[in-house]
């Protein structure tokens, strides 16, 4: 029979070894002791053991669990009952990845204070009820009592009489405004105040490069995703189809 330190059992799971002797002293391993020099052996079963205990930590039970747990002759019910907090932690970690590939992919090609062309999908829209919309802005403890996220857009769109109208993202069927597919003028600018951001949107709008688009809407919202890829920035896209 095989036996090992618990140094090198510490170095085979590579766990430090004060990880080892907390699940001694806590009675989830019994090592044997070596009468010659008072050293901590441990055999195959421990082996097992050990890779037991980190996997049921992996999954999230505590010392405490895992102890009651390891007195019956079976894990399975709480295994079975760990499928649904496993399937969300999937989810969230999903959810991480989507958001971190949002930021790249808004960041990545992104120019501040230039307008860049850049074709857009349909993107269906629903007016805010006028609760979240106060002197203006978008109450966000509001948004978040109604279900918005803090990572939802909201669009904040000006017709040509510069008549303002709040919009946030809504399901096909529901949707009180679309802006359609096709290619928009964009310019990301960094907010630092409303005066300032009056400045850029008139400026936005005298720019020769938006000649053709004369008349059409503007649509201006903070980018989220962008402002996210950078370590302090707060970004505003503005935008004008073509």
């Amino acid at each position: 029979m095989v036996e090992i330190s618990s140094g090198q059992l510490a170095k085979l799971f590579d766990l430090p070894k004060p990880t080892i002797r907390h699940y001694v002293d806590e009675g989830l391993l019994t090592p044997k002791i070596n009468e010659t020099n008072g050293y901590q052996q441990f055999v195959e079963r421990d082996i097992y053991k050990l890779y037991q205990i980190v996997f049921l930590r992996n999954i999230g039970f505590s010392i405490e669990a895992i102890k009651d747990m390891l007195k019956s002759d079976s894990v399975l019910p709480e295994l079975k009952g760990s499928i649904a907090s496993i399937d969300d932690e999937i989810n969230k970690l999903k959810a991480i990845k989507n958001t971190v590939v949002a930021i790249i992919e808004e960041t990545d090609d992104i120019k501040l204070n230039e307008i860049q062309f850049i074709e857009k999908e349909n993107r269906i829209l629903q007016k805010l009820p006028q609760t979240i919309v106060k002197n203006g802005a978008v109450d966000l403890l509001e948004a978040y009592e109604l279900g918005y996220s803090h990572l939802d857009t909201f669009f904040f769109i000006l017709d040509d009489n510069l008549i303002e109208m709040v919009y946030g993202f809504s399901e096909k069927g529901s949707e009180d405004k679309v802006l359609p597919k096709g290619i928009y003028a964009c310019k990301n600018v960094e907010y630092l105040n409303d005066t300032q951001l009056e400045k850029e949107i008139a400026s936005f709008l005298q720019d020769p490069l938006l000649e053709i688009s004369k008349g059409n809407e503007i649509v201006i919202y903070e980018n989220i995703y962008a402002s996210l890829g950078f370590s302090d920035k707060q970004l505003v896209t503005l935008e004008v189809a073509l």
